[in-house]
């Protein structure tokens, strides 16, 4: 004999299996990170398409959507690592400092955290200076400004390396934050 269980009693069941990242509305504040990988990806693919399709269709092919989605890809990977950073799902090979005394390990974790605090915090510093230098300097087709190709960079540097200073806790045992992820 079948039991039915109550369309609530799912729906209770359904979000004690989510992370707690997942009942957060994509279109909030702590999730932007995210947002704006999704539409660079929109903006790569059908850039992409349009480029191909203009060219098999059209006499003159649209040269603009090359640049357009060099820019968007950027873009979708350094907000996408930011949300990765966030997230704690950079893929790690921790066998030899696993093998370590605990002290040891206690100092690789230290050196890492602060080693990627300083690789984000030049980073963030580097794009912001490219991001100034260039904005005279204009792309070939669309004739925009290259700092739209590295200040957004150094946003996404300057979040990442604040996503590492919260995410990341040297000083604590580390959990893994996903135990059902692949990574």
């Amino acid at each position: 004999m079948a039991r039915s269980v109550s369309p609530s009693t799912v729906r209770g069941i359904m979000e004690i299996s989510r992370s707690p990242e997942e009942t957060i509305p994509l279109i909030s504040l702590r999730r932007a990170d995210e947002a704006v990988g999704v539409v660079a990806l929109i903006v790569v693919v059908f850039s992409i398409l349009w480029g191909v399709a203009s060219r098999y269709v059209f006499p003159q092919p649209a040269f603009w959507t090359y640049e357009l989605a060099m820019m968007a890809f950027a873009y979708l990977v350094f907000f996408g690592a930011v949300a990765g950073v966030r997230l704690g799902t950079h893929a790690a090979i921790d066998v030899l400092v696993a093998a370590l005394p605990d002290g040891w390990q206690k100092a690789v974790a230290w050196f890492n955290y602060l080693l990627l605090a300083l690789f984000f915090m030049v980073m963030t510093i580097l794009f912001a200076w490219q991001a100034w230098t260039s904005r005279h300097v204009h792309t070939i087709a669309l004739d925009l400004s290259r700092a739209l190709s590295y200040a957004p960079l150094s946003l996404a540097s300057a979040g990442m390396l604040f996503q590492h200073l919260i995410a990341e806790r040297p000083w604590s045992v580390r959990l893994h934050r996903n135990p059902e992820s692949l990574i």
